[in-house]
């Protein structure tokens, strides 16, 4: 089971215990080893030259000094090559009397000072290193540097200079030198031909350098200013990725908090040589690169960890420091604590006080997983040296009394500034939730805990163990102590494959909006002070590089979790990464009194194209300058463009002037627009409030203004936003302004009123505007408001006819203004479609298999209601890898189901993709939504449907309608069955269901599948049960059913008066006495439907025996006016479209019986004859078809086809047109107008009349002339361009 497998696996057990990627040897030495630095070093290569990911900003080219180390304040980075050796900045031991470095403890002459330079310098550029050097005797120093190549990772020492300085003199070193043109990861030691102590100060490093080479990531806004009003963003670096040009030049752009990976847990600080009972030797020589890249770097720090079971040196707890030794006591070991804590936070003010050490983990991972250690012991993990988990702390203590102990030395010694935090991993888990609960109150309360730090080590699972739900309730839990939270380890592993990077784009959302939602609307004094990612990219993360848990990939390019969070908060509402949380001062308007004026001259200015709509800017009109904002590919009228209003400026209850500019091109004379805010109100409901609205004349601009809008007082989210009243067209906006309320705004004025016939809109039609349409048809009009007005008969040009109908209008012989009808021009389309190629179809001519093509559809569940067939599918989705290849159907995004419907067996009509699971599913409390089956009861009276699922292979679930087309609802709110319902929880695979009522009335529904380890032959998986009355109940304990050599998919049935249970059996029927075949469906028999069963044959090998493509098997059979079908599904689309991944899509063939025994079925791709023709004299919905190329649908129920194209068509199958037909009514739409050809026989087939859609995306009857429809026809829509249609009728 999934759940139990994430729980107790080392992932969550020992994820502190693994090897992170060779970084967890003692003290983490990754410079002083050479075998280590370059084991870290190849970690990185992957993501090394990445960095044309940041644009280049240029910058003066100029003679620099890159590195300067005078250690007067800081250490600049420069540690002890070895454990022994310590370096220590003292005042008036430098060169010039200044402070300088002094170099002690070293046991051999390869020990010296060292400091990694890489983020300062690259290969191919010459540089002079310099360095003052200083010791009591006379002797020979040795400047080297050592670098690697960045392909092979192999490492090149050089050493710049050696010189014989006498005693008691400083001397220079300094040499030039180019390292080759790919060198990276510069490192310079430090050395001497003894071991004697000496001193070193004023290095340098100079050369010609780009002024903003370093500073030009740290320019680029990111994640830490999107993110900066509420927390702060951190990642971590380590030895090998500080000196990684492209990880740093990200995290100069993304984040303002550091942690170190290791280099600051104990077994990297402790040094066991130089620690006495009372006083503990730490060292910070492996965090020093990362901490002089943030002292230099202004990026804040997180201190990890202190107190902790794992990577502490056994030793440490041992008698004289001997890991051999006995335990020392709980006395002793409050001295040692007590010294290693005081003197880890003295090192850091000492070697840089600068840092700004803004949080540290004091105690980490200290409760147990263990629900009866909570329960009983405390929560504190078992005593004994960490082998699997034991703590040498309890085993010292003996309870977590060490924990308090920890915080009260920790708030001794630590700086004031510095919050100090509880962090632990498997956060969420109920029962572990709760103990870290109360011990981290009972700290809080005692002053001595600032935070809980949730180290959030999840899945992309959005649901389950590690779900949004049990996280949320966590952080909230947590925070309501009042204390401040930190998610301080976060990734979201993808578990090889097992999710896709929407599950863990959506997830990092989650988690991040869950933090933003609690810092605006807390319930308590606790804040989320920062969200930190575990590791800069997928090529180094402590799990395997192939769970893919960052936000960037192995490449360091970002993925889709990156754009998804940087696009989460306009831009125009990010602050300042480099002061968080510190832009709480509203924002003040400008000279004028705007906010905000957006005249899109190149920049879009933070408008975003609502629903299917998007947005660019545009030079083919403006209202002021030489560019406005195009909005095109509208679906809706709501689909429109907006801006989020940044509360800090527009103060929900306050009054505002709001001000834009609309033009159009496209559609009817005239067209409506809104300008309104959505929000969300008091109550969490979305709202949308009008603050003006015009007409738009086409051609012309429109001003919507408001100097007097008063946002409502309970807003938030706030959107402001332009729409249109009905049509789908393009439009355009310009000059949009928002300023302080009562400010008038300068714009194209108010619309006036348009009517046809009144060209000089002045709301009479009189002689004057005849006199003007004269002169306009002569000369010109004065815009084209007055030239639209003139075309009175709506032909598309104002001539005489339009000028005598004035006329007559004048006169009084008519009393409106007829449309001319619109005369096709045959010659001109027959030579349009000559010249287009149609489509070509997944299907061959004369196959009435698959049932439909724009969707895979797979696992058909049938259902017939008053002679007409329904059928619903689990809707396959294309999966694609990083490289936009196809990849093998993992069945993780499916979260919808198909519905489809024919009364002829032949046209098919798409009802839509029912979103059934998943955030913005029915269900959402469910990820997946696999192998559907229906049924229809009369309950009270009233017809009720049913639409049971499978969430995953984890249960069995069911929503409920009116009609079988829905809407849909979910009356449980969670699954009907679970592994905790009785008979349940050891089958395998907990899915598949299938449904039958009785002739009674009574439901049934069969579910289960998986074979169990040795048990091929009678795996014992599928059950049965009896529903209640209201079909969404169980009636009594799910009943096992013994289908020999069982797979998967079951069946029920009842024909005649014998029922069936119908199933796929699995992979190894070898040598079987039943005669079956594997991956077929079998069936068996019995007088009532509960069982028991027997055994009665074949009825349809595996789909593969005829179609070359094998898989597994899913069926389904009904009885419709008394014949039986067989729906399975087949992989023929997908070998149509020439990819290979197990996408389905569902067949049908007929059934015929001998008696009680089932014959077996062939499969055909012929299928059925289509049982009925079509009656074209009503209306019939565009999405009925038999065959299509290049459509798709939209919407649910009642759909829309859309996607239309050049060349795409429809087939609509056996079309009765006795009575013949002078017209072909459509319903269509096209932003740019599409013409239709009407055709029989094929795509290529005869026209018998052409349709022209207009442009302006505005759903509108369109009607054709036809010649020639007599009889039974198949028909044909082949389509010129963009379109979308929705219905037709002859006449």
């Amino acid at each position: 089971m999934t759940i139990l497998q994430y729980k107790k696996s080392s992932f969550c057990y020992n994820k502190c215990n693994l090897n992170r990627s060779l970084h967890q040897q003692k003290g983490g030495i990754f410079c002083m080893n050479k075998q280590k630095w370059l084991a870290g070093l190849t970690a990185v290569l992957c993501s090394a030259g990445a960095l044309s990911c940041f644009p280049a900003i240029s910058g003066t080219v100029s003679a620099a000094e890159l590195v300067s180390n005078d250690f007067e304040v800081n250490y600049g980075g420069w540690y002890g090559s070895a454990d022994a050796v310590a370096l220590t900045a003292e005042d008036g031991i430098g060169h010039n009397t200044s402070r300088g470095m002094s170099v002690t403890g070293r046991t051999s002459t390869s020990d010296g000072a060292s400091a990694e330079k890489g983020f300062y310098l690259s290969g191919g550029e010459t540089y002079t290193y310099s360095v003052w050097v200083y010791s009591e005797t006379a002797e020979r120093f040795h400047l080297s540097l050592s670098c690697a190549d960045l392909d092979t990772a192999q490492e090149t020492e050089t050493e710049l200079t050696a010189k014989q300085t006498r005693a008691g003199k400083w001397t220079k070193l300094s040499a030039s030198y180019r390292a080759p043109e790919n060198s990276g990861e510069f490192r310079l030691t430090i050395t001497t031909d003894s071991t004697n102590d000496f001193v070193f100060d004023d290095v340098t490093v100079t050369g010609k350098s780009d002024s903003s080479e370093v500073s030009a990531a740290a320019a680029e806004k990111g994640l830490k200013d999107e993110f900066a009003d509420y927390f702060r963003v951190g990642n971590i670096l380590n030895g090998s990725t500080v000196k990684n040009s492209t990880i740093t030049a990200s995290v100069l752009k993304d984040y303002n908090s550091i942690e170190c990976e290791n280099e600051t847990k104990p077994d990297a600080t402790l040094v066991q040589s130089q620690c006495s009972e009372t006083n503990i030797g730490v060292s910070l020589n492996n965090a020093a690169s990362i901490m002089d890249f943030c002292v230099n770097n202004n990026i804040a720090m997180r201190g990890h960890t202190l107190v902790w079971h794992s990577q502490t040196p056994l030793w440490f707890f041992k008698e004289n420091f001997n890991a051999s030794g006995n335990w020392v006591s709980s006395a002793v070991m409050d001295q040692r604590m007590e010294s290693y804590i005081k003197n880890m936070f003295a090192a850091i003010k000492t070697q840089y006080p600068d840092l700004n050490l803004y949080a540290y983990d004091v105690a980490n991972e200290c409760i147990s997983d263990d629900s009866n250690r909570t329960a009983n012991n405390g929560g504190t993990r078992e005593p004994g040296e960490n082998i699997s988990g034991q703590s040498p702390w309890v085993q010292v203590y003996g309870s977590n009394a060490f924990v308090e102990k920890a915080f009260t030395y920790a708030r001794k010694y630590a700086p004031e500034s510095c919050a100090l935090y509880y962090n632990d991993y498997n956060e969420y888990w109920d029962h572990k939730r709760d103990a870290i609960y109360s011990m981290c109150k009972s700290l809080y309360e005692k002053g001595l805990l600032d935070g809980i730090g949730m180290q959030s080590h999840i899945n992309a699972d959005y649901d389950g163990f590690s779900g949004v739900s049990a996280y949320t309730t966590a952080m909230k839990k947590f925070l309501s102590i009042g204390c401040d939270l930190q998610i301080t380890e976060l990734d979201i592993t993808m578990e090889n494959g097992k999710y896709t990077l929407q599950q863990q784009a959506d997830k990092y959302k989650a988690i991040f909006q869950a933090a933003m939602d609690w810092n605006k609307n807390p319930s308590s004094d606790g804040r989320v002070t920062a969200v930190c990612i575990w590791g800069p990219n997928d090529a180094n993360t402590w799990i395997k590089t192939e769970n893919t848990p960052l936000l960037y990939d192995t490449n360091h390019q970002p993925k889709l979790a990156y754009t998804t969070l940087t696009s989460m908060i306009p831009q125009s509402e990010w602050g300042d990464g480099s002061n968080p949380g510190g832009n709480d001062k509203p924002i003040e308007p400008n000279e004028y009194g705007w906010y905000f004026q957006s005249t899109f001259e190149g920049d879009t200015d933070s408008w975003e194209g609502r629903g299917s709509a998007d947005v660019l800017t545009s030079g083919r009109t403006a209202y002021v300058g030489s560019e406005a904002l195009l909005v095109q590919n509208r679906t809706a009228a709501w689909n429109g463009a907006g801006r989020t209003l940044n509360p800090k400026a527009f103060v929900p209850g306050k009054e505002y002037s709001f001000s834009v500019n609309v033009e159009y091109f496209d559609g009817d004379a005239t067209d409506q627009f809104f300008l309104k805010l959505a929000y969300t109100d008091a109550n969490g409901e979305a709202q949308y409030a009008t603050v003006a609205e015009g007409t738009a004349v086409k051609g012309e601009w429109v001003q919507l203004a408001n100097k007097n809008y008063q946002i409502p007082a309970d807003a938030t989210n706030m959107v402001l936003y332009v729409e249109t009243a009905e049509s789908t067209n393009n439009f355009y906006l310009d000059e949009a302004i928002g300023a302080v309320g009562g400010t008038s705004i300068l714009g194209a004025g108010e619309s006036k009123p348009f009517h046809l016939g009144d060209v000089n809109a002045d709301g009479v039609i009189n002689g004057i505007d005849l006199a003007l349409a004269r002169q306009g048809v002569s000369g010109a009009f004065s815009g084209n408001a007055a030239s639209l007005a003139a075309d009175v008969d709506q032909s598309g040009s104002v001539n005489g006819t339009d000028l005598q109908l004035i006329q007559d209008y004048l006169l009084g012989k008519i009393t409106e203004f007829p449309i001319a009808e619109k005369i096709v021009d045959t010659a001109a389309m027959e030579k349009l479609f000559a010249g287009i190629t149609p489509a070509a179809s997944y299907k061959a001519e004369g196959e009435n298999n698959p049932l439909f093509t724009q969707r895979f559809g797979a696992d058909p569940g049938v259902m017939e209601y008053n002679g007409r067939v329904y059928v619903y599918t689990t809707n396959d989705v294309i999966e694609y890898d990083s490289n936009g290849n196809v990849t093998e159907n993992t069945y993780a995004q499916v979260n919808k189901i198909n519905c489809i419907s024919s009364d002829d067996m032949v046209n098919w009509t798409d009802h839509g993709a029912i979103p059934v699971a998943g955030t913005e599913g029915i269900a959402k409390w469910a990820t997946c939504s696999w192998a559907p089956c229906a049924a229809h009861k009369t309950i009270n009276g009233k017809e009720k449907f049913f639409l049971y699922f499978c969430n995953g292979g984890n249960g069995v679930s069911v929503l409920t309608a009116d009609s079988p087309t829905g809407p849909w609802s979910d009356p449980l709110g969670k699954a009907l069955i679970t592994r905790e319902t009785p008979n349940c929880n050891d089958i395998t695979w907990l899915f598949d269901p299938a449904v039958m009522v009785d002739d009674d009335g009574t439901g049934y529904l069969c579910f289960g599948g998986g074979v169990p380890d040795g048990k091929d032959a009678m795996p014992g998986t599928s059950r049965v049960v009896k529903l209640g009355e209201d079909m969404i109940s169980l009636a009594g304990t799910p009943v096992t059913i013994e289908a020999p050599y069982l797979f998967e998919d079951s069946g029920i049935n009842k024909i005649g008066d014998t029922y069936y249970y119908t199933y796929c059996s699995n992979w190894n029927t070898s040598g079987n006495s039943y005669g079956m075949t594997s991956g077929a469906i079998e069936y068996m028999t019995a007088s009532n439907p509960l069982g028991p069963y027997t055994y009665g044959g074949e009825l349809f090998p595996n789909q593969g025996k005829f179609f070359g493509l094998y898989g597994n098997n899913h069926h389904s059979i009904c009885a419709v006016n008394g014949q039986l079908y067989l729906f399975y599904h087949n992989r023929s689309v997908e070998k149509a479209m020439g990819i290979e991944g197990n996408y389905r899509s569902p067949q049908v063939d007929q059934i015929t019986m001998a008696g009680t025994k089932i014959n077996t079925v062939t499969g055909t791709m012929k299928g059925i004859a289509q049982q009925k023709s079509v009656n074209p004299y009503v209306k019939n919905p565009a999405e009925m078809m038999s065959d299509q190329a290049g459509i798709n649908v939209r919407g649910l129920g009642d759909t829309v086809v859309t996607e239309i194209d050049k060349g795409d068509w429809i087939k609509v199958s056996g079309v009765d047109f006795s009575k013949g037909a002078s017209q072909i009514v459509l319903t269509a739409s096209s932003k740019s107008g599409c013409a239709v050809k009407i055709c029989t026989g094929s795509p290529t087939g005869k026209a018998v009349g052409y349709a022209e859609i207009p442009a302006g995306g505005k759903l509108s009857e369109v009607s054709a002339a036809v010649q020639g429809l007599t009889g039974n026809q198949d028909l044909y829509f082949v389509f010129s361009g963009q379109a979308e249609m929705d219905c037709w009728i002859a006449k």
